[in-house]
């Protein structure tokens, strides 16, 4: 089985501190790390659009990594018809609005209807684990589902992910 990980990282720009607070989050972008003839590539959807590069190119601020332990083969496959896709500022935004009114009036979003042909790094993340066959991973919302979401999906399901990289130390604490 190939060497393939989810990495989730604390962005360092203003959009990635906006996401962080909106989601009382430690992490604010999640990207797909896997082999490539002898290099190590990433899949990731970020400010620009969805792109496929060489790792040194994405690794930033690394906060946790997992190791995917299932076949994933046709997750790859789905995440590489993505690439050249439009980033989703507006549902980025529009979630956000909603996140933020959410909590300001104590409602909780139990169905959203917010629907865009642009995609969003955690949304790649779903389409991957979804296309892969990882049970559980139908119940994340597409529209929805933030880089933590990501993340305590990761952190529940360990028979198929296991942690390799854990910056609890290096970021105080950030994630229990």
């Amino acid at each position: 089985m190939d060497d393939v990980r989810i990495i989730l990282s604390a962005s360092r720009t203003p959009l990635g501190s906006l996401i962080r607070w909106c989601t009382k989050s430690q992490v604010s972008h999640c990207m797909v790390e896997f082999p490539v003839w002898g290099r190590r590539m990433v899949a990731e959807a970020r400010v620009g659009g969805v792109r496929i590069v060489p790792s040194t190119k994405a690794r930033r601020h690394v906060v946790i990594e997992y190791r995917c332990r299932f076949p994933s083969r046709a997750g790859l496959a789905a995440i590489s018809d993505e690439a050249g896709e439009k980033y989703d500022y507006s549902g980025l935004f529009v979630i956000g609005w909603a996140i933020i009114a959410a909590k300001w009036l104590r409602l909780s979003v139990k169905r959203w209807r917010w629907k865009s042909e642009s995609i969003k790094c955690s949304e790649l993340i779903v389409i991957f684990l979804r296309a892969s066959g990882v049970k559980g991973a139908e119940l994340l919302p597409m529209e929805l589902t933030t880089p933590e979401d990501i993340r305590g999906f990761c952190q529940t399901q360990k028979s198929y992910f296991e942690v390799i990289i854990n910056g609890n130390e290096a970021h105080s604490g950030l994630i229990p």
